[in-house]
């Protein structure tokens, strides 16, 4: 009842393609793939310090998949706000890690 009362697949949906198509413009990022919320962005080298520097640093918590790939699995209410937050936060730990 909750899901249908709020909507919460058709947000899951629109706020999945927005996120996307952000993880999309980012430089360095092998390939983004994924429906809805359900997302894996894979590198071509070991994410391992860029999962460390996300939890330590931002306090985002991701899952894995295999040594180059970051699973997102945010909650359905996920907002763009939320959204914009975490691609700054992701870029923030991605220029350091490349610096």
């Amino acid at each position: 009842d909750v899901m249908k009362a709020e909507n919460l697949v058709e947000n899951a949906r629109k706020t999945g393609d927005y996120l996307l198509s952000e993880l999309r413009k980012i430089e360095g990022i092998k390939e983004v793939r994924g429906q809805g919320l359900m997302i894996g962005i894979e590198f071509d080298f070991p994410i391992n310090e860029i999962r460390t520097k996300l939890l330590f640093d931002k306090k985002i918590f991701t899952g894995v998949t295999g040594a180059n790939i970051i699973r997102l699995l945010p909650p359905l209410c996920l907002s763009r706000q939320d959204v914009d937050i975490f691609i700054k936060n992701f870029r923030d730990v991605l220029e350091t890690i490349n610096n």
